[in-house]
């Protein structure tokens, strides 16, 4: 009887180390950033002793790292090889494909997918117009507010500390330039796109390409992914927001039935 229990215990004990963990690799994902003990422990609720045990076993495998200057620790070696091998069978992008390419071919523009990540927006399926002119979408790229609309629309369906999380960032940083990030703004934005299920800008990275984005929604009714169309800015002509938005949001609303989703993609459907 006593083996029994001890055999019990032990199970118990490391089915809890285990949930502890992907706690802990979740925050210090959604942060975005290297994290220190202290704050991993006050999230978790746990004592800085018992989170660094925690964080030394999984530093062990590579699943997270220390920063060179002992200030914290972020996601590790191990979780990006991982993640790589994760986005070739992640079961949306094998769903989502075939919706994309019915779009692509109807409409003849860039298609790409993202899903959220620590706050920004990862593309991880991309589909090309086939154009002479279209953008470079490439697999892995990461977008955050607020210049990109994929972002957007990702975070106004993120859970609420998420958004905080990010909006407490002063600026943005894109290759050659500094944006600023205003939260009320922001806050609005959000709050536009929660009542009509998309985001789009004219030319938010001022490359010359046009965004409209809408998101997707699985069985459980939460944010999967973001479905996005990058098109050619034609300044003066028939207006792209107009001519996109619904070919985009009825390819969202196929995606989330198809993954399940019915009451927020009958409020989508609503929209249209």
């Amino acid at each position: 009887m006593t083996d029994s229990n001890n055999k019990k215990t032990a199970k118990s004990s490391t089915v809890h180390s285990v949930v502890v963990a992907s706690k802990l690799l979740e925050f210090l994902a959604d942060s975005g950033r290297p994290q220190r003990v202290t704050d991993i422990a006050a999230f978790l609720g746990m004592t800085k002793a018992r989170v660094s045990r925690h964080l030394s076993t999984l530093s062990d495998i590579g699943m997270v790292a220390r920063m060179p200057d002992k200030s914290g620790y972020r996601l590790g070696p191990t979780l990006f090889r991982l993640s790589n091998a994760a986005l070739d069978q992640y079961e949306i992008t094998n769903i989502a494909y075939r919706y994309m390419v019915v779009l692509r071919n109807k409409i003849s523009e860039s298609i790409l997918l993202a899903i959220p990540a620590g706050g920004d927006a990862l593309v991880v399926s991309t589909i090309g117009s086939g154009k002479a002119l279209s953008p470079q979408l490439v697999r892995g790229t990461r977008w955050t507010i607020p210049t990109s609309p994929t972002a957007s629309v990702l975070l106004a369906f993120s859970q609420e500390f998420v958004r905080e999380r990010v909006l407490a960032r002063r600026t943005e940083r894109e290759p050659g330039r500094e944006v600023s990030l205003d939260p009320v703004r922001q806050r609005a934005e959000f709050a536009r796109i929660q009542q009509q299920f998309y985001a789009f800008d004219d030319d938010p990275h001022e490359a010359g390409f046009s965004v409209v984005s809408a998101p997707i929604f699985d069985h459980a009714e939460r944010l999967e992914a973001a479905l996005t169309i990058v098109m050619n800015r034609r300044p003066g002509s028939v207006n792209q927001e107009i001519r996109y938005l619904q070919p985009l949001k009825e390819t969202a609303i196929e995606i989330s039935r198809a993954l399940g989703s019915i009451r927020m993609a009958d409020k989508m459907a609503a929209t249209l």
